[in-house]
């Protein structure tokens, strides 16, 4: 099927395909793109032939299906005069030879034998540029083949959107940023498919499920449904299904992934064979167990809106018998079991309820686990109430879950229905309700310590370490890990106490407590391994760090959220120190997509700014401000949780030095840096004055980071103090060194900062042999992680950014409206007038030689400004100017 039906938007999200294509059709050698269908092929295709009419070309596009040798011959005669003879010698302004036709042909794999065979010998004889489009997989006459094979054209894969490149197409055609929960979503139902996105995109439009929300487009996913030219397009996609083969998939689409030994699958394993061939259906492997599900997420969701009232009903009891009889294994069959139960109208028993609640609460589905509970009044339980109220607090309806805590837990005495291990459950949940949903702390404290009179500290003791931790009280956090022979902990509370030690400056202490408590039970294992990984690496041995990351499972195979989320963040850290920025990208687009709010290690503003952070570290300026725009909202709701707002801060100083605005990130370096050490937060403390002094201001910071570095434990703390040593003192010959000894412990972004200041530092003193030694080094180490410099430590001096013009305040304005808020949203956000923001935005415009908000996130964004070039804009950015060229009509 051509991707004739792609709705046009804004061509983003290609840039180097779109180079390494234009580099081979200016050469004259033409190009095959293959990809699998709707992935794009057919607009870059479009995009080229624009390109190529606009510099001189001659230039024509046909569709290989159904096309014979004859009306071949006779397309080319008619549509373009002639077929030239001859290779004329390309002239010498650059442009296209006179002669010279570039072809455009769609669908090429359904191009028969005799034109394809016709058309090779056209491209070998020079006659004609080939620009196809083909169908990965798909068989190819040999006259298409060959001309990849014998090197007549460049043949270019053309693969799904990654999430990068999704988020740049998702904010040209919304025009604003999207928030990072929804593109996740949009990933996980398109798998970066431009045809599905273009649709569902278009779909979610149309019936408002996707809207601006606080100038952040947000979807709803669960107020969706697909429906027209989406639904008929899965539809095609699936084809003409057999009576087994639709029974399958509609039972998958019901229930996937679905265990292919289970009886009501089993029994029709030649039509799963015959799926799995024509890539509908995908098997894969879960240890032992081999599961089905569908190759696309939205093939379930038109499949199930398809499916009839009766026989959906009878299909869901059937897989629910399946599933009870085989004995659920895990979360997923609790879950799955359950709630087909419930779709077929039958009600299941207490005991089926409650473990379903407790897997959609592991799984954080909250809505679901609510649903259940509420399905069962006749089963009226304090442990059912308890997971009803988890389930409110974790939709954010915090009043409700406390009415339902306070009536479970009484007055701090176990009520009879609760065994002590429930109560202390209870009292936990509760606690944590209190304070991160209603903000109150002190009285989630006093909760907990009525309990512990009651029933001792043991299970209770982790949620008192997260409440100091809340409250910035780091050295009682600490302090409570601390195991006393009479009181013996319960595991939850050793590793909030080791990050807490953590940040303090002592990383050994806190491995040491870690070790002396041990892993604790399987559920804490893992979070025990992480804050062991976190302590390692902020004691600066980045081999044994390296070395325990890849002994743990990957985050995808994770089955609780919140252990998928911190493993992503500690993770995520490592690849940002070391240079592995597009992992470290993917990872933290995925953990900023969970909205999980109780969360001591991260928190999701957190995440955000780390995800900010990296977006700014590879160059993604405008990208990063816009979701520091998202971030701010998400601030807005938070408990006050100083760790993590001082995290945040040091993220978006970050951001501020990489756009250029280093007044802005200096000040905010230095007044993290003053907050955190009061706090004792040493770690937080150094890593801001480390940032201020790579700014430019190591004299005036040195004193206080040698004295903060005293107090560590850390060769990562005696790094920055040596580092901001020597930037102090200019000493070229000291940075080389230390920058020599930052590659060989993995930290390559970092030595190659050091390098490019040694090579500036021999430089200035007139070293010059020194300094090109220096230079040579650095961009050999940024050939090493394929990454760039900071503006600030570019090779010939710092680059002078735009805001560095602006006034603080008009700095705000300036990056809130490149996010392209409206002036209302602005004032709401910055607590002024609009009048005032219009003014400020007056002088920016003024300032920054722009004439609309729509530019400044170019004026903003060097490195955007560069990949939309005009030339780039003329050439690929305007989808069907059908006009420019000469092409046929379709038959």
């Amino acid at each position: 099927m051509s991707e004739e039906t792609v709705t046009e938007w804004p061509l983003a999200g290609r840039d180097a395909e779109l180079d390494r294509i234009g580099s081979a059709v200016d050469g004259g050698r033409g190009v095959l793109l293959v990809g699998s269908p709707g992935v794009g092929k057919s607009r870059l295709l479009r995009a080229v032939l624009l390109r190529a009419a606009e510099r001189g070309a001659e230039v024509g596009r046909l569709s290989g299906a159904g096309r014979s040798a004859a009306e071949m011959s006779a397309v080319l005669a008619d549509r373009y005069g002639h077929v030239p003879w001859g290779d004329p010698e390309p002239p010498d302004d650059g442009s296209f030879p006179v002669a010279r036709f570039v072809l455009g042909l769609d669908d090429a794999h359904l191009l028969a034998p005799a034109p394809a065979a016709r058309l090779r010998g056209l491209v070998m004889d020079g006659h004609v540029t080939l620009v196809a489009a083909a169908e990965a997989g798909a068989r190819t006459a040999d006259g298409i083949t060959r001309v990849w094979v014998e090197r007549l054209v460049e043949r270019v894969e053309i693969g799904p959107f990654d999430r990068s490149a999704l988020a740049e197409i998702l904010h040209a055609r919304l025009g604003g940023p999207v928030g990072a929960s929804t593109l996740e979503h949009l990933w996980e139902f398109t798998l970066g498919n431009a045809l599905f996105l273009t649709e569902l995109v278009d779909s979610a439009l149309a019936d408002s499920s996707l809207r601006p929300e606080g100038g952040v487009w947000k979807w709803a996913v669960g107020e969706w449904r697909p429906n027209g030219r989406l639904a008929d397009l899965v539809r095609l996609r699936l084809g003409n299904l057999a009576a087994d083969e639709r029974t399958l998939v509609e039972m998958i689409a019901l229930a996937e992934p679905l265990d292919a030994g289970l009886p009501a699958v089993a029994e029709l394993t030649r039509a799963a064979e015959a799926l799995n061939r024509r890539g509908i259906v995908v098997a894969e492997r879960s240890g032992p167990r081999l599961r089905l599900r569908l190759a696309n997420p939205l093939y379930a969701r038109v499949l199930a809106s398809d499916l009839p009232e009766l026989v959906g009903a009878r299909l869901r009891s059937r897989l629910a018998d399946a599933l009870e009889s085989s004995g659920p294994e895990c979360d997923d069959d609790w879950l799955r079991m359950v709630e087909l139960r419930i779709d077929a109208g039958q009600l299941p028993d207490k005991e089926h309820l409650t473990a379903a609640a407790r897997a959609a609460l592991r799984r954080l589905d909250f809505v679901l686990a609510e649903r259940l509970c509420l399905l069962a009044p006749r089963y009226e339980t304090a442990a059912l109430d308890l997971l009803r109220g988890h389930a409110l607090a974790g939709q954010h309806r915090y009043a409700e879950a406390e009415a339902v805590f306070a009536a479970v837990c009484g007055r701090g005495t176990p009520a009879p229905a609760l065994p002590p291990a429930e109560f202390a459950l209870a009292v936990r949940t509760r606690a944590v309700n209190m304070a991160w949903g209603l903000h109150r702390v002190q009285d989630a404290g006093a909760v907990l310590d009525a309990a512990v009179a009651v029933t001792g500290q043991g299970p209770l003791q982790g949620t008192r370490v997260v409440l100091r931790l809340l409250e910035d009280r780091l050295q009682e956090a600490a302090a409570m890990g601390e195991t006393a022979p009479t009181a013996p902990l319960d595991g939850s509370a050793v590793p909030p106490a080791a990050l807490a030690r953590t940040e303090l400056g002592d990383p050994v202490g806190a491995l040491i407590l870690l070790n002396r408590a041990g892993p604790g039970p399987e559920h804490a294992r893992l979070t025990h391994q992480l804050v062991s990984t976190w302590a390692v690496l902020r004691g600066g041995d980045t081999a044994k760090a390296s070395a325990m990351l890849d002994t743990l499972p990957d985050h995808d195979a994770v089955d609780d959220p919140l252990d998928a989320v911190w493993l992503a963040m500690v993770r995520a850290h490592w690849y940002r120190i070391s240079g592995r920025l597009p992992e470290a990208l993917v990872l933290l687009r995925q953990a900023s997509a969970a909205e999980n709010s109780c969360d001591w290690l991260t928190t999701r503003a957190w995440r955000l700014a780390q995800l900010a952070g990296a977006l700014a570290e590879v160059g993604e300026h405008a990208e990063a401000l816009r979701v520091l725009v998202e971030l701010g909202a998400e601030q807005a709701g938070m408990v006050p949780y100083p760790l993590a707002s001082d995290g945040v801060a040091l993220e978006q100083a970050l951001v501020a030095a990489h756009v250029g605005d280093l007044p802005g990130a200096l000040q905010q370096s230095l007044d993290l840096a003053e907050r955190a050490a009061a706090a004792g937060r040493r770690f937080q403390a150094l890593a801001a004055l480390h940032l201020a002094a790579r700014l430019g201001e190591a004299r005036a910071v040195t004193e206080r980071v040698s004295a903060l570095a005293r107090h560590t434990n850390s060769r990562l703390t005696e790094l920055q103090a040596e580092h901001v040593r020597h930037l102090a003192a200019a000493d070229g010959d000291a940075l080389y060194a230390l920058a020599m000894h930052c590659a060989a412990t993995g930290l390559y972004p970092l030595a190659a900062e050091m390098q490019a200041q040694s090579a500036r530092a021999h430089q200035t003193a007139g070293r010059h042999r020194r300094s090109r030694v220096a230079r040579a080094k650095c961009l050999e180490l940024l050939e090493v992680f394929d990454g760039v410099l900071p503006g600030w430590a570019a090779l010939d001096g710092p680059e002078a950014g735009p805001l560095t013009a602006l006034t603080n305040r008009e700095r705000e304005v300036a990056v809130l409206a490149a996010s392209l808020l409206p002036n209302q949203e602005i004032a709401a956000r910055l607590v002024v007038s609009v009048r005032t923001v219009e003014n400020h935005l007056h002088r920016v415009f003024g300032k920054l030689g722009v004439t609309a908000r729509a530019e400044l996130a170019h004026r903003l964004d060097p490195r955007s400004a560069s990949k939309d070039s005009p030339s780039r804009r003329e050439a690929f950015a305007q989808g069907r100017r059908q006009s420019a060229f000469r092409t046929p009509t379709r038959s």
